[in-house]
């Protein structure tokens, strides 16, 4: 499969008073890709690949009412072991490889962030 820059895996968006705002994109890759294949991607030396690891998801009956500072991708519920005493469905690994590239940012550290500054 040929990469086409073009084509992002998605958008990302920051919201704003009025809406929501584009900010960038994101670019993936699946979990089994080696480090070659992901620099061949998008070089490694300005990029920063990341896979998002420990996810404690809530009880499928509370995600509407569910403490996000314990789970999800910024919670403090990272074990298997925790995940279960809260009820909690655990998942070592979501989504594959992806790099986010923010192109209206002025410097190369913050064009390859992991997360957009504002």
């Amino acid at each position: 499969m040929q990469f086409d820059p073009s084509r992002p895996t998605s958008l990302l968006y920051k919201k704003t008073g009025n809406g929501y705002e584009l900010v960038g994109a994101m670019y993936t890759m699946p979990q089994r890709a080696t480090p070659e294949q992901l620099g061949q991607r998008v070089p490694l030396s300005i990029a920063m690949w990341h896979l998002h690891t420990n996810l404690c998801l809530p009880p499928q009956s509370e995600l509407k009412t569910a403490d996000w500072t314990k789970f999800g991708l910024k919670g403090s519920l990272a074990t298997q072991e925790s995940c279960d005493a809260a009820g909690g469905h655990f998942r070592p690994s979501v989504f594959g490889w992806m790099v986010h590239v923010y192109p209206y940012e002025s410097s190369l550290d913050k064009i390859f962030a992991v997360h957009h500054h504002d």
